[in-house]
């Protein structure tokens, strides 16, 4: 109710607009149960035809009106919620895109997955009909006091069961709550499980762990049922005795109006018509009682989207330097994860300037990709300052420095699009001060257009294609460029997804070159090429970094640094190579 509540607030006009229109569809609701009781009371008992005619004609006009008044209260309440459900949806998702890795890192995917469904369910649980099921509930006194006018007996005993009712949709939410907060856990543990039998199943087979998934999914399913079965369970209760209550309550003005009928303080016209109009009074209260589970869940989404979003962004402004001349310089940098009991790193005093080569090496688990996410801006480090010609990069414009980057990530993932739209989102344009203060849905929008009117796009896709060893791929694809990149590029070989990755990095044609493993998964003839591009790069004045175990490219360097060197890394100095 407190979402509610705050778009309520946010939209006061709409409110009071709402409130009008509720007022409107439940008076002109009262002429069904006037109708029955003047008809049965004047036509019946006297049978002109004019009467019946003129109460005919004027409740059809009411029930007329009634319609638009919900038709219009429904359009009402739809825009109630639109704007917050599309600021909830983008919202969050600007969140996972744009949220420090630091922090996002800790989240596991799944849950991350759950956390931006979460944004679905609320929008579910504040639909129009759930909405307007809310403001029906005060004009359900309305019919009270009209029921009251006829006979307070009935009056009274209706009130007994509209309490009833509200209170069993007070219980009924706070019974769902906890078991709805389990059933969404298990939930999230099964999306993992079917994520990894899913994405795995060459290895579920390979290691023959069929029996192992499929007793684990089986467990979860248990779990699963058994936690829904008690919500469905309570759910069924609630609403056999929200039924069964309605049902009493007609009895009971049935029984009262008739002693009532019988001593001739209320005729059977009345009574009748005050039955309905008791059930148009409780019918708020029952619908209402119905949505504790929609209710619930919606809190509950809501709080982890709300965690959620407290996550710190990169910021969207910041220092973007006419030219970057390639110098990286770390400062007493230090880094380790949470829970760690030692640093991957500390005490890391080192410069590399413009047009120099260092190869990072280390064993698995060392902090080479820590490193390399580090010098890419994605993570910080936790003591320390890494500086790009001078300049601490927590001061520059994240936007600008990734287009100074020729990166390539060791593990590559990609855009859901085209080969085509992969290498054209990774080309940059110029982007100055300007840009980095400006709204950053706008300059994305500019980046856009400028990008669909560059037309040396070609020309670049055909040398990145060429020079990443991609070519003959491209050729020989049905589609070309316009090859569809399904699941992060998971319908690629490894040795393909790798080449493509490498061209998305040279597309960007950054001053400094960041190759995380860039042998890795690759054939003599990928090898190649990635030696052959190292030494260009080298040649045309690139800063260099490259993490790698590759033998080939640490014989080639001059200065490597060993992260195998704990906690404080060891750089050596080779003997001068005449290539990289």
């Amino acid at each position: 109710m407190r979402e509610l509540l705050h778009r309520l607030k946010n939209h006061p006009f709409i409110t009071i607009e709402l409130t009008l229109a509720s007022f409107f569809v439940n008076f002109l609701g009262l002429a069904s149960s006037l109708y029955i009781i003047q008809l049965l009371n004047r036509y019946v008992s006297h049978g002109v035809d004019a009467t019946l005619f003129t109460l005919t004609i004027g409740v059809c006009i009411a029930i007329l009106l009634e319609f638009g008044f919900r038709m219009a209260r429904s359009s009402l309440a739809l825009y109630l919620g639109a704007k917050r459900n599309y600021d909830l949806m983008v919202g969050t998702f600007g969140i996972l895109t744009n949220g420090k890795m630091r922090y996002l890192d800790k989240i596991p995917s799944r849950l991350r997955q759950e956390i931006i469904k979460g944004t679905n369910t609320v929008e579910d649980a504040y639909k129009p009909a759930n909405i307007t099921t809310v403001f029906d509930l005060p004009f359900a006194f309305m019919f009270i006091a009209v029921l009251t006018w006829l006979s307070w007996v009935l009056s009274v005993i209706t009130l007994f069961f509209m309490l009833l009712m509200f209170i069993l949709g007070i219980v009924s939410r706070q019974m769902v709550k906890s078991n709805l907060q389990k059933v969404t856990e298990i939930s999230v543990k099964g999306n993992g499980l079917f994520g990894t039998a899913n994405q795995a199943l060459d290895t579920v087979r390979l290691f023959d762990n069929s029996q192992f998934m499929v007793k684990e999914w089986g467990k979860n399913c248990d779990l699963f049922l058994e936690k829904r079965a008690k919500v469905s369970t309570q759910q069924d209760i609630i609403q056999s005795i929200t039924r069964s209550s309605q049902s009493l309550m007609s009895v009971a003005i049935y029984a009262a109006g008739a002693i009532l009928a019988v001593n001739g303080d209320l005729t059977v016209g009345t009574l009748i018509g005050a039955n309905i109009l008791a059930m148009r009074a409780i019918g708020p209260i029952s619908r209402f009682a119905q949505l504790g589970e929609p209710f619930t869940m919606a809190a509950q989404a809501l709080e982890r989207v709300e965690q959620f979003g407290l996550i710190e962004t990169e910021k969207q402004g910041g220092i973007a330097l006419k030219s970057y001349q390639g110098r990286i310089q770390f400062k007493d940098i230090a880094f380790g994860y949470t829970g760690m009991s030692y640093n991957l790193f500390q005490s890391l005093d080192l410069e590399i300037l413009p047009g120099s080569v260092l190869v990072v090496t280390g064993e698995n688990g060392t902090g080479k990709t820590t490193l390399c996410r580090m010098i890419a801006g994605l993570i910080e480090p936790d003591k320390g300052q890494i500086l790009a010609d001078g300049i601490d990069l927590r001061q520059l414009s994240p936007s600008w420095w990734r287009t100074q980057l020729t990166c390539l990530p060791q593990d590559a993932q990609f855009l859901q699009g085209s080969i085509k739209e992969n290498l054209e989102a990774a080309i940059p344009i110029n982007i100055g001060d300007v840009e980095a203060k400006s709204n950053p849905i706008e300059a994305q929008s500019n980046q856009a257009e400028s990008k669909s009117n560059k037309a040396s796009f070609s020309l670049i896709f055909n040398q990145v294609i060429k020079d990443a060893g991609l070519l003959s791929f491209i050729d020989q694809s049905k589609q070309g460029l316009d090859t569809p990149i399904i699941n992060n590029g998971e319908n690629l070989s490894t040795g393909h997804r790798k080449r493509l990755a490498l061209a998305r990095a040279l597309a960007v044609s950054g001053k400094l070159v960041l190759f995380d493993e860039p042998t890795e998964g690759l054939d003599k003839k990928g090898c190649a090429t990635i030696y052959s591009l190292l030494v260009e790069l080298s040649k045309k004045g690139h800063t260099m970094i490259v993490f790698t175990q590759d033998p080939n490219i640490i014989r080639g360097a001059t200065r490597i640094l060993d992260l195998n060197s704990k906690p404080v890394p060891k750089l050596i100095i080779a003997e001068s190579k005449p290539n990289v």
